[in-house]
């Protein structure tokens, strides 16, 4: 199967734009990248965890028009088309990127994510892998009653973009992501103005301070509720199922007496794509 079957159109920003554009195509677009261009060619990428590992730690004053995006963006990882599913997975992994692109910088002809290769393992791969063989043990998560700056503190610190919210039954029953925290930036607190006059010292005042953002600053009030659960000794293809269905980035797996295991992700998943023959 050719890359360009699974592959789709980016969507790309203009290098002049302002970070401030840059979230609000993320979030208009419903999109976790956007493809950089400048002359016609494709100079870079920036992803929603960029942005919000920058958003959340930098420390300058400066408005969010007055930063460049260049400040933020990564290089590109061009792949040819004729390069297999499989062996793209494996790259995925030992670049530790969640995206590819198809061509090169003056005719970018696709990209294609994890969720992708997600696809293509479902429908493709003779499955008798188990949930259990590639799961991830160990997860960031956090509590419902949390403060809100103290989760974000953690994601700077473990530079992920999501954390898994618990009760105080210990059940998760939620997640945080940084596409949370942009659009509470854009909806909430000091930030009522549009968001190109805010400072970053004005957003990162709201999540990184103990007052938060008025009657926001618990966990569970930015939370997305809900998760997917599924049970330890189904087949990844289950997982792969319930992952597209649902629109999320990974699963919480239970073991045999209901109790949380670990997680599976779309990362998993690519990783046991990349391993197979």
């Amino acid at each position: 199967m050719s890359l360009l079957n699974i592959s789709k159109k980016p969507i790309s920003i203009l290098k002049r734009s302002s970070i401030s554009e840059v979230i609000k195509k993320l979030l208009e677009y419903n999109l976790s990248r956007l493809i950089v261009v400048e002359d016609g060619k494709s100079i870079g990428i920036i992803t929603e965890k960029d942005v919000g590992l920058f958003l959340f730690s930098e420390t300058t004053r400066q408005g969010l028009d007055d930063i460049s995006i260049t400040k933020i963006m990564k290089p590109i990882l061009f792949v040819d088309e004729s390069q297999s599913p499989e062996k793209s997975a494996k790259t995925m992994i030992e670049n530790g990127v969640s995206s590819l692109t198809i061509g090169s910088d003056v005719e970018l002809k696709g990209i294609f994510t994890k969720t992708d290769l997600v696809k293509y393992y479902l429908n493709n791969i003779s499955d008798e892998n188990k949930i259990v063989d590639y799961m991830t043990h160990d997860y960031i998560n956090t509590h419902t009653a949390a403060p809100l700056f103290k989760v974000v503190r953690k994601m700077l610190e473990k530079k992920i973009s999501r954390v898994i919210v618990k009760n105080q039954n210990e059940n998760p029953v939620g997640v945080i992501s940084f596409r949370n925290l942009f659009r509470i930036s854009i909806e909430l607190g000091d930030v009522e103005e549009d968001l190109e006059y805010a400072t970053l010292d004005q957003i990162r005042k709201g999540f990184l301070s103990e007052e938060g953002f008025g009657n926001i600053s618990l966990a569970r009030d930015v939370m997305t509720k809900g998760l997917i659960t599924i049970k330890f000794n189904q087949s990844l293809s289950d997982a792969c199922k319930l992952i597209l269905e649902n629109n999320v980035s990974g699963l919480i797996v239970l073991d045999g007496n209901e109790s949380i295991a670990g997680i599976i992700s779309k990362t998993d998943i690519v990783k046991a794509l990349a391993s197979s023959k």
